[in-house]
């Protein structure tokens, strides 16, 4: 196998891993569920074809799986995982209504799962979490540029999610200016499953209520949480600062190979080895006990 075929389509230099691989997004996970399930396409087909309401967090962790299999892992697999998405994908079809001209008139909207827009809708909301959670949560070594270079690498998954280039936004400005568009307009949370599906993440029996809806309303416009059922009490944003800043102070103590996620030293054991470099001891760790277990945020297969 060539170098860049077991690189994968990202590698250690890129700000795709120097982001993922710190856990520190998985904060984020919350709002990115919350922003997905919000539309009304998405939450209808969750409601439709899934468990969801029954594992809400379940869809969120293999999304997280898949998305680490297309950072971390390398080609073969970053290509397989993508397949298999849209497979799934493909079988997910389905209508929703909203009301339109002050909700005198019903609209019905068909959609497939593998629509271009809800492709990048679902993608663009793990983008634009992760932006938010690294400029509230900086980690060291960032070039003022990270967001930008982040943003351009986005595209190479995009592209592998079958998401044409002339739908994803060309630049950051131009995918901020569209996403801010959509998240303060008027169809997310526009129907009955959107909001139970939203209570059906924070009512979770295994769900701090009150913790998932702070890190959801501190991230999200008030009327989108006001259409959804999210009540974090007052001041949300303060609450969520001071939070994360007890986070930061705790996670900035740990050491480099505990805190940074299995799949960052799976693939960085699958480079030194084809390189005929020793890998890490946490390298070896993870790849070990990748081969026995499923390890949470490692690579499969």
């Amino acid at each position: 196998m060539r170098r860049d075929d077991v690189t994968g389509y990202f590698g250690p230099e890129t700000m795709t891993w120097k982001l993922y691989r710190e856990p520190l997004f998985v904060l984020g996970g919350v709002r990115a569920l919350i922003l997905q399930i919000a539309h009304p396409a998405v939450a209808d087909g969750v409601a439709r074809f899934s468990n969801f309401q029954a594992d809400p967090f379940g869809r969120g962790y293999r999304t997280f799986a898949a998305m680490a299999m297309i950072y971390f892992g390398d080609k073969r697999q970053a290509e397989a995982t993508a397949q298999r998405l849209w497979r799934i994908h493909s079988g997910i079809r389905g209508s929703y209504e909203t009301r339109s001209g002050n909700f005198s008139k019903v609209v019905q909207s068909d959609y497939s799962a593998n629509d271009p827009g809800l492709l990048f809708w679902v993608l663009a909301t793990l983008t634009d979490t992760t932006l938010r959670v690294y400029e509230w949560l900086p980690v060291n070594d960032l070039p003022p540029d990270w967001r930008e270079q982040f943003y351009e690498e986005s595209k190479i998954a995009a592209r592998l999610l079958g998401i044409p280039d002339d739908v994803y936004p060309a630049d950051l400005q131009l995918f901020n200016e569209h996403f801010s568009t959509i998240l303060n307009g008027d169809l997310l949370g526009s129907t009955e499953t959107c909001r139970d599906m939203a209570g059906a993440i924070l009512r979770h029996p295994r769900a701090p209520e009150r913790l998932a809806s702070l890190f959801a309303a501190g991230w999200l416009p008030e009327p989108l949480c006001a259409r959804l059922g999210i009540d974090a009490g007052a001041g949300p944003v303060p609450r969520l600062e001071k939070l994360l800043r007890r986070i930061r102070w705790f996670y900035q103590l740990l050491p480099r190979w505990l805190r940074y996620n299995p799949a960052y030293h799976q693939a960085r054991h699958r480079i030194a080895r084809s390189e005929g470099r020793a890998p890490s001891f946490a390298g070896r760790f993870f790849y070990w006990l990748g081969r026995r277990v499923k390890v949470p945020l490692g690579l499969e297969g």
